[in-house]
């Protein structure tokens, strides 16, 4: 049998070291971003939420250009497929064509709602004119983050387990 392209990675699975080390880091993202809309919202902690959101923000444009860059390099439908030059079973697609959805509008919503709220609401964030338009696009950026991390998770299971 030939060996998959790219590095194995460390969860047991098929997966590339890459797609295992994106499926801890939106573990840590869904956790961080959970914490930090709970501060934002129950302690009124805005300079922390920004404090996390913006890092959070570029640590996950960081990690999609150096994960692409894996995946265009290395592919992932051999890994998926169980062997090299085998087929990705159909299900494999489907789940792919969801986390997309989820994963693509993420990627266009979430620098809107973080450059927006910088510019806005400046060094020293707190509730005024921009929070009517910030705090409903939030919470659907935010939504759909975790949709994007649930999609891919399934997709993960479904490809690679």
């Amino acid at each position: 049998m030939d060996k998959f392209a790219g590095i194995d990675g460390f969860l047991g699975t098929r997966a590339s070291l890459m797609i295992d080390v994106l499926i801890l880091i939106m573990v840590v993202v869904v956790v961080a971003l959970a914490w930090s809309v709970w501060q934002v919202k129950y302690r009124s902690r805005y300079q922390l939420h920004k404090f996390v959101q913006v890092p959070l923000g570029i640590s996950l444009l960081a990690v999609v250009v150096i994960f692409e860059l894996d995946i265009r390099l290395n592919g992932w439908q051999d890994r998926a497929a169980g062997v090299v030059g085998g087929t990705v079973p159909t299900a494999v697609w489907i789940a792919l064509g969801i986390h997309l959805a989820c994963a693509i509008s993420s990627l266009l919503l979430w620098p809107v709602v973080i450059v927006r709220a910088v510019r806005s609401f400046g060094s020293s964030p707190k509730p005024g004119p921009h929070s009517s338009w910030h705090k409903p696009w939030a919470r659907v950026a935010a939504t759909d983050m975790v949709l994007t991390a649930i999609t891919g998770w399934v997709f993960y299971v479904v490809a690679f387990v």
